[in-house]
């Protein structure tokens, strides 16, 4: 797993909503996840993945950004020091389950 990771959607637009319906289809697909989605400026949106874990009795938060670089379209971005996501594959299986529903590439550094 590298870390930062981003990835290029191909769709020129992306509302609150299907950003929404996506990470929630996402969640659905696994057991103990609770998905938050929020805008946090006019050009970021976050999704929280809240992962319970019941043997332990806690919960790790991973989070995923989409940034709206404007005319060159969004950018998935799963960065190392949000939340709980340092070296966690669980946050790199979530992000890269995001690309794939918004149709995100890889960006290569």
């Amino acid at each position: 797993m590298s870390w930062d990771r981003t990835w290029r959607c191909t769709k020129k637009s992306l509302n609150l909503h299907e950003l929404t319906t996506a990470a929630e289809r996402i969640g659905s697909q696994y057991q103990g996840v609770r998905v938050i989605v929020e805008k946090e400026a006019a050009d970021c949106t976050t999704c929280f993945f809240v992962v319970s874990d019941e043997m332990e009795k806690a919960s790790r938060t991973f989070e995923i950004s989409i940034y709206n670089m404007g005319k060159d379209g969004f950018v998935i971005s799963l960065e190392a020091d949000a939340s709980d996501n340092h070296l966690s594959e669980d946050a790199d299986q979530l992000a890269e389950d995001l690309a794939e529903q918004l149709g995100a590439v890889p960006l290569e550094l």
